[in-house]
Formats: C-alpha cells, sequence, structure tokens
C-alpha cells in the first residue's frame, strides 16, 4: 500500500459562496483541528521525511521462538506479524539506525540477534547493513548509552516473514545496570540510491512504546554514539509499534560461594588432610 498524502486547497475568495450553518463550520474547524494534531508526528521538521506504510500479513514470522531451554533468555517486544513498513523516503531517504529497548532480566551472554526485514520493494536482498547493541544505564537512550557491539552484516532474508538469524560472532557478556538496545543501521543506503528506503518491519498491534530510532545529518557515523545522534525519538505517535528485532542469550551461572560456616569446614577439612599426609610421611 502506498504512503498516503493530504493537501489542502486554498480559497480565492472569488465566485458564489454560500453560507454554512454554524454547527457545520464548528464541526469542520474540531475536525481539522484534530487531524493536524494527528498529523503532527510525520510534520515535525527534525523528522521530515519520515513515513510508513501499512502492509497487513496473516502468516506468522518464522522461525518460531526458540525453546528457553536453549536460550532461557529472550528480548521480544513484537507478536510475530510486521502490519507496516517504516523508513525515511524521498529527498529525506538516508542511513538511520532503529532499534528496541528492552528490559535487562539479568547478567547474561547475548548469542543471537533476529532482524525481520520487509519485501525486497522495501529492501534489497544481500544488502549492508550493520547491528549494535548497547547497554544504557539510565534508560534513557535520547542522552547516550554504552555501545557494547557492532557487527556488520547483510540482509539475508527480505520478504517480510523470515527472520534474518545472525549468531554472534562471539558471546556478548552484558552487565545487569542497565537496559539493553539492539539496533539495526540500513548501510546500504547512499545519498542519490533509488527506492527501496523503508527497511524496519513494524508491528502495528500494541505498541510498548519501546522502539526508537536515532538520525545524523548525514550517514550513520562508524561505531554510532547516540549522544552524538541529531534527532532521537520513541515511536509513539501515529507510527507507533514495536521493531521485529529481537535478541536471544542464555544466563551466566553463579560464581558458588561459602557461607562463614563453609570456610571454616574447608578450612577443618584442609587441616585434617594436611595432619593425615604428615602422618603418613613420618610412618
Amino acid at each position: 500500500m502506498a504512503a498516503m498524502s493530504v493537501r489542502f486547497a486554498r480559497h480565492n475568495g472569488h465566485g458564489n459562496e454560500s453560507r454554512m450553518p454554524k454547527h457545520l463550520v464548528l464541526t469542520l474547524v474540531v475536525g481539522v483541528t484534530l487531524f493536524g494534531f494527528s498529523s503532527a508526528a510525520l510534520a515535525d521538521p527534525d523528522i521530515d521525511g519520515l513515513t510508513f506504510e501499512l502492509k497487513s500479513s496473516a502468516t506468522k514470522a518464522a522461525p518460531p521462538l526458540p525453546d528457553p531451554s536453549d536460550f532461557p533468555v529472550q528480548l521480544v517486544l513484537d507478536d510475530d506479524n510486521a502490519e507496516a513498513v517504516f523508513g525515511l523516503a524521498g529527498s529525506e531517504a538516508r542511513q538511520f539506525l532503529w532499534f528496541n529497548q528492552f528490559t535487562n532480566p539479568r547478567e547474561f551472554v547475548l548469542r543471537e540477534i533476529w532482524v525481520l526485514f520487509p519485501g525486497p520493494g522495501d529492501v534489497p536482498p544481500g544488502g549492508s547493513i550493520e547491528l549494535l547493541v548497547y547497554l544504557d544505564p539510565d534508560g534513557d537512550p535520547a542522552n547516550g548509552a554504552q555501545l557494547l557491539g557492532a557487527y556488520p552484516e547483510v540482509i539475508q532474508a527480505a520478504d517480510g516473514f523470515n527472520f534474518s538469524v545472525y549468531p554472534l560472532p562471539a558471546p556478548l557478556s552484558i552487565d545487569a545496570g542497565g537496559d539493553v538496545l539492539i539496533g539495526v543501521v540500513n548501510r546500504y543506503f547512499t545519498p542519490g540510491t533509488p527506492p527501496p528506503t523503508l527497511p524496519a518491519a513494524l508491528d502495528t498491534t500494541a505498541s510498548l512504546d519501546r522502539s526508537y530510532f536515532a538520525l545524523w545529518s548525514g550517514d550513520v557515523p562508524p561505531s554510532p554514539d547516540l549522544a552524538s545522534a541529531d534527532t532521537i525519538d520513541v515511536l509513539d505517535g501515529q507510527t507507533s509499534g514495536n521493531f521485529m528485532i529481537r535478541g536471544f542469550g542464555t544466563s551466566i551461572a553463579p560464581v558458588p560461594t561459602l557461607s562463614s560456616w563453609g570456610v571454616l569446614i574447608f578450612i577443618a577439612l584442609v587441616a585434617v588432610a594436611g595432619v593425615s599426609l604428615a602422618r603418613l610421611r613420618l610412618g
């Protein structure tokens, strides 16, 4: 479905005019005002060019969620269905970062990142992307976050149904002190590149207000610092939803510790073993 635009015609003041009932005039004024508020998210001059398209799908994304015994840590916001695509179109199309903010369950090891991309009309199969992982201690991405890992990859599947699955080259240990941010940059896009330019699959069923986008004046810089972005905003208006980005990991086994009584017993056992060994040598 093509993105929709709305234009208003300006009355030139000439010709015959008919009087309208006051209640109808009031209704039109209220309606136009409400429309203006509902469209504000797309008219913000700082994010001019922001757009999305509804693309209904009755097919759940694949593969299904992995077994919790394999990945006990599962960072997921979406409901398996992408109903829209999101991006920057027209003259404003450029590289940008879209990411999800996940509540950190505990200290864990991130092992895989899954991303659902729209069909080939919206992204190029095999196009270069970059996966980014941050730790955000204060839960506010707008003032920056600690970059933990950056991974150059390519789009594996571009059909709106199959997740591209990216095992990390090395497991990434993540501390418990803050939210986990996992995002994607459309590195394949360079200025002057024609469409497709709407790379982010969006679940619009029940937004959790934890999906963000970040813009820079040009290309997204290498190893981007969120604090340097020109714009960071959450999808909470007309384009609200959850990006189809997931993370899967395993728990870090706790290091066994001894209580004070356990330490005393251990020392006593070592002492008894030492005395027994000395006796054997003297005998």
